[in-house]
């Protein structure tokens, strides 16, 4: 048998057998849950070349990440084996080749240049079960879940539907002539005028949003719907046209992106997918990182504090994300009698205050509906207006350049001093659409504020000193704790129980 026939038939061993399980009645426990996955790793294409110790690795984390995953789905508690089984069942399946997500930073790494999302690296690192899926990201799950809405958002702005049977095509499908690319698309549909779009849905922050505006997708993404519509085109499918469809919170829109056909990209792809997966994963191999020019970072204190700025600045963000969320459990307290409720929680030792604030611009139409002006309620604010200050700087320094005389400009400054900026008074506006006989409510909203007690004697101040020297105990510890223990933790593996239960 040649070799190109023996990794031909590798492939078709762990796609059938890929297929197998994942049409078979789930697991009923994790054990036997382990053994199936374990099988089907047995299988995979690069197998020989993967150590038995990172298959253990891989296989634990990965479950472990797993369960994490359907809890964060479904609720806590709520991880069934089923459930568990078909998403670390996902993760063995990509193991066995190159997805569309990945495809960018591949090509991208034999131009020289460094991936946006990760690195070959690191790519070959998951593919030789030495690194383990990532948990998911916020922004990912946002994705997943917004993923089916926008699909039916976009179907119904343009009066398009799925073309199930060319999707159908993909279910599965390795092309024996590349078959180091698997993937499939979002979506493929039918437009009214019976052309056929390939379409990826996409579910960035506002941010990204602006800058794909400005430039465009990311090349990333330019060469997902690339290696889709290759194998698509393999499998037999057609379509006409490619288009990233992004959604945009700013606006509650969906644009579109449409991705040319670049037939020199394709090519590309294709040479990229077969170099990094044969001449790396395949022996086993790990390609260098493409990295810039940095400053040389050498081992000795500069490393060391280094080291622990940083463990300690992600605490620091923990520790913050956690005080947010206790605040917003105090907040909701507030809200339980009315979610407007206005007032002061005194502890003590600190205080937690939610204070009446007014929508302007609501205030401001309900004023007019009822022939309030609301500029009849202007107050000055007590800070300089920059913009008048300016143009009477302005006007001040043409006159002196055109020889104009500028005592008039300077008398009023006299008489009027430093221009102060003005406001609707909202409190004052808001307490005459009441005896107007308007109900506010529309326009009423909150600020809340979380201090601690600024006394100096009594009881209270005692218990902020004595939580005070708590809380640098406790900091004192964790430093204490970082010092010893912040070199293994970033360099050996601290995930990892050594006595799971």
């Amino acid at each position: 048998m040649s070799a190109k026939q023996d990794k031909r038939d590798r492939y078709q061993a762990f796609d059938a057998a890929a297929l197998a399980e994942a049409a078979a009645p789930a697991p009923t426990d994790f054990p036997q849950m382990e053994r199936r996955l374990r099988a089907l790793i047995d299988l995979l294409p690069q197998r020989p070349v993967i150590q038995d110790h990172h298959v253990n690795r891989w296989l634990d984390r990965t479950i472990a990440m797993s369960i994490g995953r359907v809890e964060m789905e479904n609720g806590e508690g709520n991880a069934s084996v089923g459930h568990v089984h078909a998403h670390a069942l996902w993760h063995v399946r990509r193991a066995s080749a190159i997805g569309g997500s990945e495809m960018g930073t591949i090509v991208k790494h034999f131009r020289g240049d460094r991936g946006n999302f990760t690195s070959a690296k690191n790519l070959a690192l998951e593919k030789l079960l030495i690194m383990s899926p990532q948990r998911s990201t916020p922004e990912m799950a946002r994705g997943n879940r917004a993923e089916p809405w926008l699909q039916r958002m976009y179907h119904e702005e343009h009066g398009v539907r799925s073309d199930e049977q060319a999707l159908g095509l993909l279910k599965g499908y390795r092309w024996s002539r590349l078959p180091q690319m698997v993937g499939t698309p979002d979506d493929i549909v039918i437009l009214p005028d019976g052309r056929r779009r390939l379409v990826d849905y996409k579910c960035p922050s506002a941010d990204v949003n602006a800058d794909y505006e400005k430039n465009g997708v990311s090349f990333d993404y330019v060469c997902q719907v690339h290696h889709y519509g290759i194998l698509s085109q393999s499998a037999g499918g057609r379509f006409d046209e490619m288009e990233v469809a992004v959604f945009d919170p700013r606006y509650f829109v969906i644009h579109q992106y449409a991705v040319p056909r670049d037939t020199d990209l394709i090519q590309e792809i294709m040479k990229s997918a077969r170099a990094f997966w044969d001449d790396f994963v395949m022996n086993g191999l790990i390609p260098d990182d493409i990295a810039p020019d940095a400053l040389e970072i050498r081992e000795g204190e500069m490393y060391e504090l280094g080291m622990q700025a940083a463990i300690l600045k992600m605490m620091a963000d923990e520790v913050d994300l956690r005080k947010t969320e206790l605040l917003s459990r105090i907040s909701a307290m507030g809200s339980e009698w009315h979610e407007l409720a206005t007032g002061k929680l005194d502890l003590g030792f600190a205080s937690f205050t939610r204070a009446r604030k007014w929508d302007e611009a609501v205030l401001s139409e309900l004023a007019q509906s009822v022939g309030i002006d609301p500029q009849a309620h202007l107050k000055e604010t007590g800070k300089p207006d920059t913009d008048k200050a300016v143009a009477l700087l302005a006007a001040l320094h043409k006159r002196i350049v055109d020889g104009q005389d500028p005592g008039q400009i300077l008398a009023d400054i006299a008489r009027d001093g430093v221009p102060m900026k003005s406001a609707v008074d909202l409190d004052a506006l808001e307490a005459a659409l009441r005896e107007a006989g308007v109900n506010t409510t529309p326009a009423a909203g909150l600020s809340e504020k979380f201090l601690i007690s600024q006394k100096k004697k009594g009881p209270d101040a005692d218990n902020v000193r004595a939580i005070k020297a708590q809380a640098i105990d406790l900091a004192d510890t964790l430093e204490e704790v970082v010092r010893n223990e912040g070199n293994r933790i970033l360099q050996g593996d601290p995930d990892e129980d050594p006595n799971p239960v």
